[in-house]
């Protein structure tokens, strides 16, 4: 029992230890591309986010919303005290925004639960806009080889789809939707060669049929200036998952691409 105590006071000291550094804040902004997938099902009746073959398959049950790929851009701020105990903050801010046309959308389903699309679609334009509010708290450690970070957060989606049926000149789908979703968090960079390192993230959650997935990959050159203020570039590969079941509906909604960024720590 003795033995147990000390280990556990040693984890909680490391802990301690690992946030005690200097007040340190690093931001970035960049762009990414958002290759657009996966789709929204109710039934038997599914309809693709981007899957042309599905308007001219003949299966009446598969339709596609005909969604484009974009490139949008993305902005972080991460925060470390040296408070310990008291996790540090990561706030992040991305846009997802695509636009498209679609010669078949199915009818007889719902858009994300809520939304009746009765009959079929021959000519419609389609939107969808997302604000992601990215929130997550971790803690840092500091071996010799590397900075990681673990923890946990959430990400809330703000976003709106538009339909508009070209045939009979009306809007028939104006609807607005939040989505949560938590997740646990890691982090690893490596120490820095020549000015360059190498760096992921993943952020997983899966409860039930329900999932989330944010995977990212980068290369990051920290420029070497005099001065507190250490800027950087960035470029990798970042792919995201979302998974939901809600009765009879449900949505698989996946963006995977290439991203660029700039930053700084100061």
């Amino acid at each position: 029992m003795k033995k147990i105590s000390m280990i556990l006071s040693g984890l909680v000291l490391g802990v301690g230890i690992a946030n005690a550094d200097m007040l340190s804040v690093s931001a970035g902004v960049g762009i990414e591309q958002q290759k657009i997938d996966g789709y929204v099902k109710s039934g038997n009746t599914k309809n693709y986010f981007n899957n042309k073959s599905a308007e001219t398959d003949g299966n009446t049950n598969t339709g596609n919303l005909g969604l484009d790929d974009k490139n949008n851009p993305f902005l972080w701020v991460k925060i470390i005290h040296p408070i310990p105990f008291i996790p540090n903050i990561k706030l992040q801010y991305t846009k997802y925004h695509s636009t498209g046309h679609s010669n078949y959308i199915a009818g007889n389903m719902k858009i994300f639960g809520d939304v009746d699309i009765s009959t079929a679609l021959t000519d419609a334009d389609t939107k969808m806009d997302i604000n992601s509010y990215d929130i997550t708290a971790f803690y840092e450690f500091n071996p010799v080889f590397a900075d990681i970070e673990i923890g946990a957060g959430v990400d809330i989606w703000n976003g709106n789809t538009k339909i508009y049926d070209n045939t009979n000149n009306k809007e028939i789908v104006n609807q607005n939707f939040t989505v949560i979703l938590p997740y646990v968090y890691g982090h690893v960079e490596t120490m820095k060669f020549f000015g360059f390192s190498a760096l992921a993230d993943i952020k997983w959650a899966k409860a039930g049929d329900n999932h989330h997935y944010d995977y990212l990959g980068a290369i990051k050159y920290t420029i070497d200036v005099p001065g507190p203020i250490n800027p950087f570039i960035k470029v990798g590969y970042r792919y995201k998952e979302a998974y939901g079941v809600d009765g009879d509906n449900t949505t698989k909604l996946q963006y995977k691409g290439a991203f660029a960024e700039i930053g700084a720590r100061f």
